[in-house]
């Protein structure tokens, strides 16, 4: 068994209504081929790691029937679940998966710009004696991307509590012993000036370090179907 885990956390589920604001002139079709490309994109960016790393995806049991063939492979780790409860979520994993591994890493799955060789650091940096989190957040201060190497329910509950706010987690962790290593201004896709960013950052040489050229022409669609959107 590895001793490092990847759990790639639906964002779009759970946030149907505010997207549909949020991506305004997007249809219901668009915005579910965005949050499966921006899936699918982080799956093939850890594809190199699949011998060293366990990946698990979480994906809706009421939604098992459109589980995509890249997901059934063997190399990954699905858990169906009900998404709408991130709480009952959690719990799940904390009571099982997360006392598997040494570090654990939970990447929403709406993030764009995580190269391989992030991955390799932020597990770097979780892999020491000392309590330690790891944590990715964009320019609004959302995290993006959580790890630990040391399961704590109180840290988790206020994770929760604070709805992956990096401000209203740090202020209600004051008392916290963990080494905390904060990676700033990630990527998250979650409303029109975050696409406009998205289509800045691919249209730079440097993004096909995270975006292949297959994942490239899916999210071209997009960009060709809301042209509109991006003067």
């Amino acid at each position: 068994m590895n001793s490092k885990a990847v759990y790639i956390f639906p964002f779009y589920p759970f946030n149907t209504e505010e997207l549909s604001i949020n991506l305004n002139g997007f249809s219901k079709e668009n915005i579910l081929f965005l949050a499966m490309t921006l899936y699918l994109n982080i799956l093939e960016n850890l594809a190199g790691k699949k011998d060293k790393i366990d990946i698990y995806c979480i994906w809706d049991e009421s939604d098992k029937d459109n589980l995509p063939d890249e997901l059934k492979s063997n190399n990954y780790k699905v858990i169906f679940t009900d998404e709408s409860n991130k709480k009952t979520i959690f719990e799940n994993l904390s009571s099982k998966e997360f006392s598997l591994y040494k570090n654990n890493l939970i990447v929403f799955s709406d993030v764009i710009d995580l190269k391989l060789s992030d991955y390799e650091q932020y597990f770097n940096l979780l892999n020491i004696e000392n309590e330690s989190l790891v944590i990715a957040k964009n320019k609004e201060n959302s995290i993006a991307v959580f790890g630990f190497n040391n399961y704590s329910n109180e840290i988790m509950d206020n994770l929760l509590l604070s709805n992956f706010s990096y401000n209203d987690f740090l202020g209600r962790i004051k008392s916290c012993t963990h080494f905390m290593h904060i990676v700033n201004d990630v990527l998250l896709v979650r409303n029109i000036n975050n696409f406009k960013q998205l289509y800045f950052e691919l249209s730079q040489k440097k993004s096909i370090e995270y975006c292949s050229q297959k994942m490239h022409e899916r999210f071209t669609h997009l960009f060709v179907e809301h042209k509109d959107l991006l003067k």
